[in-house]
């Protein structure tokens, strides 16, 4: 073995050392975690890893970045073969794999993807130094410089190598399959640098081998981690539905949710390595940009140093504050988010839904609220709505006979499902059902169903609220208590489907009760759209309003419900124009997950609510702002008034549209 191939030995040796030793000592640390099933669903799982690990879907949501990121990423595919061929020559000269005739598309293919490397290498320094988005720029900013500094010398110094062995033999096969390492063969001689090719050649190799493998033992130190652990991340993805919560396992009845770092299950802490601090998620995050201390991407990096602190230590927990600092980083409110931070999360599920890497941030923060209500620690407006619930089953502190009082301006009598049959079970709903600004929309919804010929009755007093903030504000046992009361109401109705106003009542209704009848659960969007679709529902006038639509967080991040509204609004002769945050970037209305129960956030600076409202009024010539959510009416009916804006922007659910048509 002559001295190169003892110093390349050594580079290599080295190198793997601190590669494995940090892998090693990250894989210590997911393993403090709680066991959890991964081995279902392999198909849904192997399917997600194709679509959002190797084409990384997601990542193309943000053009420029995507892209960018693209570039990088499939040059590193295409070159893991050519290092293997590089090393590998180190130690016997003129060494190729041997592909035969697929060697030339291969050298093809490296060549081509190289260069698109640079570019993505290119427009990535642009971002962190000049155009600067503000959610790059934190502490992981310098380290990511300089990471990108690394792949531009390793793709750079490949193209070079590759251009000095093609000018030392122009007749070589790599040179046809080569077109831009040849363009730069023929730049150099042509400037007359032909005869430094041997040397080219040579400190080429080293410049390659030094930044690939210094950037190998490197990059596990830093957030580009998720190189090797996003792909893993994306496979152990829960398959259920977003809109399912977790249950909390029998074991942990006595003490749900999570305190500490080991009370989370190892695949939440792998999200946190997976995390490319990207910051798309704080970036979409009602609550960070309304002022609260809120913040899922820190979420996720603290959540990581967190898991690294435990990794040296046993699985048994710390009994003491004598285990130090281990303790304290163990402490999830103490070493990652605030309980005030908690409890100002809308539940609005952008975080996961922007999210590349498939990461749940939400599951921890309701974990952390699970242990947070146990405790007893939750503020006196969400103490008293609780109390609420548990006593009258709804959350306005009201008698269950009052549920119905919206039906005496709705005409004739709202069939009782109990006693009669039914196409459709209608699930009113707290807001609908009690809140004085939504019962005459209520009213108005059962005058529609009954005048486009919908076959419909209600469960009256027997109805509870469903249940889906309640278990999101941590409230396992009352959750459980609300929805067997439910489900046993609705077992001893005949239906065949059930319908709802209410995207949260939608959601928990759809993913998280048991479906006895194995009907379908619709918000009134989607009945309607059924019915203007198959030609049952016409309307007798055209609106003549230039209106813009808020998506629901609970019918459209959570339940892909997009389109339906807008065929509806399309099809009562509407000009709907967009808001820049649709679909599934729309912005929260900030009522999810109990926020509507609770007193103001520390630290808000403006509510969403408001935001929203003039961004809807910041469109030229709109003067509707439809909705298709009790919450988001009351949310947003409040805010217009609160920003002065009563008389350009009028808020319109829906079915007020629907019934002015008809």
């Amino acid at each position: 073995m002559n001295l190169d191939q003892m110093v390349l030995t050594g580079i290599l040796i080295v190198s793997g050392v601190l590669f494995l030793a940090r892998i090693l000592t990250v894989v210590r640390g997911i393993r403090k975690g709680t066991p959890e099933v991964w081995w279902d669903h392999l198909g849904t799982r192997i399917k997600n890893v194709v679509v959002y690990g190797i084409f990384q879907k997601k990542i193309y949501r943000e053009r420029p970045a995507g892209f960018l990121h693209a570039f990088i990423f499939w040059a590193f595919v295409f070159l893991f073969f050519s290092v293997l061929e590089i090393v590998t020559a180190g130690y016997i000269p003129g060494y190729t794999l041997p592909l035969g005739p697929l060697n030339g598309p291969l050298y093809l293919g490296q060549d081509l993807v190289a260069a698109l490397g640079i570019v993505g290498v290119c427009m990535g320094l642009y971002r962190r130094t000049v155009s600067k988005p503000r959610r790059l720029m934190h502490e992981g900013n310098r380290a990511a410089i300089v990471m990108l500094l690394f792949i531009l010398a390793i793709l750079v110094s490949f193209l070079l190598y590759n251009a000095a062995r093609i000018i030392q033999d122009s007749t070589e096969a790599i040179a046809g399959w080569r077109p831009v390492s040849g363009f730069l063969a023929s730049t150099l001689s042509a400037a007359g640098w032909g005869g430094v090719a041997p040397a080219l050649e040579s400190a080429m190799f080293w410049v390659h081998i030094v930044s690939l493998f210094t950037f190998l033992a490197w990059f596990p130190y830093t957030k580009h981690a998720h190189i090797v652990f996003a792909i893993f991340n994306v496979f152990f993805r829960k398959p259920e539905p977003a809109g399912a919560m977790r249950p909390v396992p029998p074991e942990r009845a006595s003490s749900p949710g999570a305190s500490t770092v080991r009370d989370l299950t190892w695949i939440s802490l792998l999200n946190a390595f997976a995390c490319t601090e990207c910051g798309r998620c704080t970036d979409n995050c009602p609550a960070h940009e309304s002022g609260a201390a809120m913040d899922p991407m820190h979420l996720m990096m603290r959540l990581r140093d967190a898991a690294l602190a435990t990794a040296g230590t046993s699985r048994r927990p710390p009994s003491s504050a004598a285990d130090g600092g281990v303790a304290s980083a163990e402490d999830l409110f103490l070493s990652v988010h605030s309980a005030d931070a908690i409890w100002s999360c809308m539940t609005c599920y952008a975080c996961v839904d922007g999210c590349p890497v498939l990461n749940n941030h939400l599951s921890k923060v309701l974990e952390m609220r699970r242990q947070l209500t146990a405790r007893g620690e939750l503020g006196a407006g969400l103490q008293g709505t609780l109390e609420s619930l548990a006593r009258y089953g709804n959350s306005f502190k009201a008698p269950p006979k009052a549920r119905t009082k919206w039906a005496r301006a709705a005409g004739p009598a709202v069939k009782d499902a109990r006693k009669e049959s039914a196409d459709v079970l209608w699930f009113v709903g707290d807001s609908a059902s009690y809140d004085a600004r939504c019962q005459a929309l209520t009213a108005r919804t059962a005058q529609v169903f009954a005048r486009v010929g919908i076959d419909f009755g209600t469960l009256h007093e027997a109805e509870w609220n469903a249940g889906n903030d309640v278990r999101r504000v941590g409230e396992e046992g009352l959750f459980e208590t609300l929805r067997d009361h439910n489900a046993e109401a609705m077992k001893a109705c005949a239906f065949r489907d059930i319908v709802t106003t209410d995207p949260h009542t939608y959601n928990v209704l759809r993913n998280e009760y048991p479906r006895a009848n194995g009907g379908r659960v619709l918000h009134y969007t989607e009945l309607l759209d059924e019915r203007i679709q198959s030609g049952k529902l016409r309307f007798s006038k055209r609106l003549p309003y230039r209106v813009t639509y808020h998506d629901p967080c609970y019918l459209g991040r959570y339940n892909d419900v997009y389109d339906a509204p807008r065929r509806v609004l399309q099809a009562l002769g509407l000009d709907l124009v967009e808001m820049p945050r649709n679909r599934w970037k729309s912005f929260c209305c900030g009522a999810g997950g109990g926020r509507i129960w609770m007193e103001e956030i520390p630290g808000e600076k403006q509510r969403p609510a408001e935001m929203r409202v003039r961004e809807a009024a910041s469109l030229e010539g709109v003067t509707v702002l439809a909705v298709a959510c009790p919450k988001d009416y009351v949310m947003f009916t409040d805010a217009v008034k609160a920003a002065g804006l009563e008389k350009s922007l009028q808020i319109r659910d829906i079915i007020e549209l629907v019934e002015e048509a008809l």
